[in-house]
């Protein structure tokens, strides 16, 4: 399962139609951009008009000097999981409210750099959430593909922001379920909705019970559901006591426990999943 809410590598070129042909970039290309972020996302809490510093550690595991362009950008969660980043405002931006320490800088190689923001919400701000990334893009580079076929193409790395004001919290609620191929896999999903004023995430564990009588338990995936939509959350079966080997299973599915997020908010689950 995608989960777009931490660092987000996006491969970017001005020769879509040549990758198109070419397929996926060479590893070789991917490994020159060696530089990664933590933490991998903010959450934070503010009041408004309060002002907030924050630090990003900015590493380059590579033996060369790496420039890099940094700013900020706007971004959509598609309802296949995908992000989209946008440079321009979009509507209710709360990019104007954040300064960043510098637009470029250059990370040795081997080395850190200690990397500051700032977000300055204004004393009039209503409760919400304010949702941004920092990009970090590395210089335009020549790649080279079989039959001789240069194309230029860049890196870059988003690390999305969450704060939210004036104590808006999530509120989910599970309004369906179904079954649907995921990864090719038939896999139980659920529908949750968000009403409330900042996203929320489904943690916990529910028992199943397969076909095959098989006892099983279910995580849904850690995707945020942003405020005001709906997402639908995969559930990923394993066995109990060994949560790290995912299990197939035997349709149908009966599933049961209960499902939370931050705010201590909690919804019992009590559902069949036939294909």
């Amino acid at each position: 399962m995608k989960d777009w809410s931490w660092a987000l590598p996006v491969w970017q070129t001005a020769a879509a139609a040549a990758l198109a042909l070419m397929g996926p970039l060479p590893s070789a290309l991917a490994s020159e951009f060696a530089v990664s972020a933590s933490p991998p996302r903010f959450e934070l809490a503010l009041k408004p008009g309060e002002h907030s510093r924050q630090v990003l550690e900015i590493t380059n595991a590579s033996a060369q000097a790496t420039t890099l362009g940094i700013k900020t950008a706007d971004w959509t969660l598609g309802a296949d999981n995908s992000v989209a980043f946008h440079e321009e405002l979009q509507p209710g931006s709360c990019r104007p409210w954040v300064a960043l320490e510098k637009r470029e800088l250059t990370v040795s190689g081997g080395r850190a750099y200690r990397f500051r923001f700032e977000i300055s919400p204004p004393s009039d701000a209503k409760p919400g959430e304010c949702r941004f990334a920092i990009m970090l893009e590395g210089q335009e580079q020549v790649g080279h593909a079989a039959g001789g076929l240069d194309f230029p193409f860049s890196a870059r790395l988003g690390v999305v922001v969450y704060a939210t004001l004036g104590g808006a919290v999530p509120e989910l609620s599970v309004v369906g379920s179904s079954v649907q191929s995921i990864e090719g896999k038939p896999t139980p999903v659920l529908k949750v909705h968000n009403s409330g004023a900042a996203h929320g995430r489904l943690a916990g564990f529910l028992s199943g019970t397969d076909a095959a009588k098989t006892e099983l338990e279910f995580a849904p995936a850690s995707m945020p559901i942003l405020p005001g939509e709906t997402r639908t959350i995969a559930l990923t079966a394993t066995r109990p006591g060994d949560p790290d080997t995912v299990v197939q299973v035997q349709f149908p599915v009966t599933i049961s426990g209960k499902l939370e997020w931050g705010n201590g908010q909690t919804q019992n689950i009590e559902q069949r999943f036939a294909p």
